[in-house]
């Protein structure tokens, strides 16, 4: 019997998916797989979960509910900016990636423009996976 991955091991992995029932975005297969440490919530909860039970060479497809994901899609983290209170709002569209800085502290988070007017811009706060159930296959090449 092949070594099982677990809670605390830290595995290495190949992934492809995406949200369920489009074309995945999110794929390594063609870079080094990705390290992690199972339990360090740097990925999803449920991909956590199909990892924990895979043996070293094995390959699953999961599916993985938004609560497992990446959450809910929440509303009151998308609001609308006037464009000129913007670095370059003028010339933000539709689908620009950006990064929000705190006036508080100064910290940064990322940031997905959705929508614009001709002197509006609405920033989502929300990952772009939220509320969607996700479809990832999985290869796990290491476990240590």
């Amino acid at each position: 019997m092949s070594e099982k991955a677990g809670l605390g091991k830290v595995v290495s992995v190949h992934y492809r998916g995406g949200i369920k029932g489009e074309k995945p975005i999110d794929d390594n297969y063609d870079r080094d797989p990705l390290t992690v440490m199972i339990g360090d919530m740097k990925l999803p909860r449920g991909i956590e979960l199909a990892l924990e039970s895979m043996e070293m060479g094995e390959v699953k497809t999961v599916e993985v509910p938004a609560e497992l994901g990446y959450g809910d899609y929440q509303d009151n983290l998308a609001q609308w900016y006037p464009k000129i209170m913007l670095k370059d709002g003028y010339n933000l569209k539709e689908g620009d990636f950006l990064y929000w800085t705190n006036p508080q502290d100064n910290s940064k988070a990322p940031a997905w423009v959705t929508e614009t007017t001709s002197d509006q811009v609405k920033i989502d706060f929300n990952h772009p996976f939220a509320g969607k159930t996700l479809e990832y296959t999985l290869e796990l090449v290491d476990i240590r």
